[in-house]
């Protein structure tokens, strides 16, 4: 399968769902190959996200996709995972409150997302809380 990289589709056809529940999309990737594909969703909504929640919105998502989509497609969804790796600014914003493991130089610290800010964030250790910006991350994993 080939990977499609303008997921706005799918994104715009989701995102009611998602804005009424409260819910961070965090991630849409797209395959297609011919007239078959896959679509996978990450979606965020803090502790509040168990199992049953995620086979709600899997069948509310579907429905909407499969009226406008006009291939066979499967559909997965999942949350962000333990030890996601944080692929984005928008989602230090996202993220904000929870514990991640950060890497500056060569070794990872681990420490507190405390704030989000349009150019970096507020990083909390047991012993230092130091503003962070985006462009000197070289990884960030929620841990």
């Amino acid at each position: 399968m080939v990977k499609i990289i303008d997921n706005s589709e799918v994104y715009n056809l989701i995102k009611n769902v998602t804005d009424q529940l409260g819910i961070e999309i965090i991630e849409i990737n797209t395959f297609k190959k011919r007239d078959e594909g896959r679509i996978q969703i990450v979606l965020y909504k803090g502790n509040d996200f168990g199992v049953d929640t995620l086979c709600d919105l899997h069948k509310m998502i579907l429905l909407s996709l499969e009226v406008v989509l006009k291939y066979n497609f499967s559909l997965e969804i999942s949350t962000p995972g333990i030890n996601r790796k944080i692929k984005s600014d928008r989602e230090f914003k996202i993220f904000e409150g929870r514990k991640i493991k950060l890497m500056l130089d060569n070794d990872f610290e681990e420490g507190l997302i405390l704030k989000a800010e349009a150019d970096g964030f507020i990083f909390k250790t047991d012993t230092k809380e130091i503003r962070i910006l985006y462009s000197d991350v070289k990884k960030a994993k929620l841990s």
